[in-house]
C-alpha cells in the first residue's frame, strides 16, 4: 500500500507540474470591473470606467435590511455581476503590515520562511490568517526585505458575507491603500487554481488516453487471436479432411484384404468339409458309451472334449471315418476314482473332400 500511495503522490505531483508549465497564474493587479473597497465607514462599491473607479453605493458596516435594499437599487444595471469580474480590497485599516529581513540564500524558501514568522507578526492563530507577501526591488546585498500582509479570516468572511447580501461574489481578495492603486498584493483567491483544474483535466485525458489505448489493444488482441482462431479452425478441418482420406484409403486397402480373402475362402470353401458334415460323420461315427462336451473347428483342425468308457478306442474309430484323418489325443486321459468314464481331449484334421466327393 506504500509504495501504491507513493506512486500515486508521484503521478499528482508531475501532472501539477506539467499543469503549471502550461498556465500561469494569475499576476497580482488582476484586471476586475466591479470593486468591492472596505473602508471603516461600510464598503464601497466602484465599477471600472476608462478613468478612475467610480463609486456607485457604499454598503454601511452594520447595514439593515433597508440599507441592503437601497444598496442593491443603487447597484441594479450599474455594476457587473460575474464573480470572475468582482474584487474585494482591504484598505490599510483592515491589515497588518511587517517588514522581514532574511538572507539572500533563503529567497527559494520565501514561502516557507513566511509561513513560519506569521503567529509573530499577527495577534490571532495562524488558521486564522489570509497572508501574503512581496519581496523587495532591491536583491543586491546578502540580506533582502519582504513586506508581509496579513489579515484574519473572521474580518475577510464578514465582509464576504456582507457583499453576497447585496448579490456580490468576488473572486479574489487584495490589498492596496487606494482603489486606483494597480500594485495590489493578493491575499486570497477564491476561485478554483487554474493549475488543480488544468491538473484534474490533465488526468481524466491521461485516463481517456489510457483506456483508448487499452480498448484498442483488447481490440487487436481479439482481431489476432480470432485470425489465430479461424487459422486454428481451418488447419483442424485440413487434419480432419487429411484423416478422413487416411481412413478412405486405410479402408479401401481393408476392403481390397478382405475381398482377397473371401476369394481364398471361397477357393477353399470348396475343399473344406460343411461343419454340418462334420458332426453328423461324428454322431454316425462314436459309440453310445461315449459323448462331447466341446467341439472345436478351427483350419481344419478338429478338437473334441467328452467322456467316453474307452477313449483310446476312440482314436481308431474316427481314423477310420472318410472325414478324419491324423487322430491323436491333445492331453491325457483322465478317470476319477470309481467312475466308468474317462475324460478325453482328442485332435484330428478334416481331410479334404475328394474329387468325387466335389463332382457330387
Amino acid at each position: 500500500m506504500g509504495s501504491i500511495s507513493r506512486a500515486k503522490d508521484v503521478y499528482f505531483w508531475w501532472l501539477t507540474q506539467l499543469s503549471a508549465a502550461i498556465i500561469r497564474k494569475h499576476p497580482s493587479g488582476r484586471p476586475w470591473r466591479t470593486m468591492l473597497y472596505n473602508t471603516r465607514s461600510g464598503l464601497d462599491i466602484f465599477a471600472h470606467s476608462t478613468g478612475a473607479p467610480k463609486r456607485f453605493a457604499t454598503l454601511p458596516a452594520d447595514p439593515t435590511p433597508e440599507d441592503i435594499a437601497d444598496c442593491r437599487r443603487s447597484l441594479m444595471g450599474k455594476v457587473d455581476r460575474d464573480p470572475k469580474q468582482i474584487l474585494l480590497r482591504l484598505s490599510p485599516n483592515d491589515i497588518v503590515q511587517k517588514t522581514i529581513r532574511v538572507p539572500y540564500a533563503a529567497l527559494d524558501l520565501m514561502d516557507s520562511v513566511v509561513d513560519n514568522k506569521i503567529e509573530t507578526i499577527v495577534p490571532w492563530s495562524h488558521e486564522n490568517t489570509y497572508y501574503g507577501y512581496r519581496v523587495a526591488d532591491d536583491l543586491s546585498g546578502d540580506q533582502i526585505d519582504a513586506v508581509v500582509i496579513a489579515t484574519s479570516k473572521q474580518l475577510v468572511d464578514g465582509i464576504l458575507e456582507r457583499a453576497e447580501s447585496i448579490g456580490l461574489t468576488p473572486r479574489a481578495v487584495d490589498f492596496a491603500p487606494t482603489p486606483e492603486d494597480t500594485a495590489a498584493l493578493d491575499l486570497l483567491n477564491l476561485e478554483p487554481d487554474p493549475i488543480i483544474t488544468n491538473a484534474k483535466r490533465l488526468n481524466i485525458a491521461f485516463i481517456a488516453a489510457v483506456c483508448c489505448s487499452l480498448a484498442i489493444s483488447l481490440f487487436g488482441g481479439y482481431q489476432v487471436w480470432a485470425l489465430n482462431a479461424g487459422y486454428t479452425e481451418l488447419d483442424e478441418k485440413i487434419a480432419a479432411i487429411m484423416t478422413r482420406v487416411e481412413e478412405v484409403k486405410r479402408l479401401n486397402d481393408e476392403n481390397e484384404k478382405l475381398k482377397e480373402q473371401r476369394e481364398r475362402l471361397a477357393r477353399r470353401k470348396g475343399d473344406n468339409r460343411p461343419v454340418m458334415e462334420l458332426i453328423e460323420a461324428l454322431s454316425r461315427a462314436l459309440p453310445d458309451s461315449a459323448y462331447l462336451e466341446e467341439l472345436e473347428i478351427h483350419d481344419n483342425e478338429t478338437r473334441l472334449v467328452g467322456k467316453s468308457t474307452d477313449p483310446t478306442g476312440l482314436i481308431g474309430i474316427l481314423e477310420s471315418t472318410p472325414e478324419f484323418e491324423d487322430v491323436r489325443f491333445s492331453a491325457p486321459t483322465t478317470r476319477e476314482d470309481g467312475q466308468t468314464l474317462g475324460t478325453f481331449s482328442i485332435m484330428g484334421h478334416v481331410q479334404r473332400k475328394s474329387d468325387e466327393e466335389k463332382s457330387k
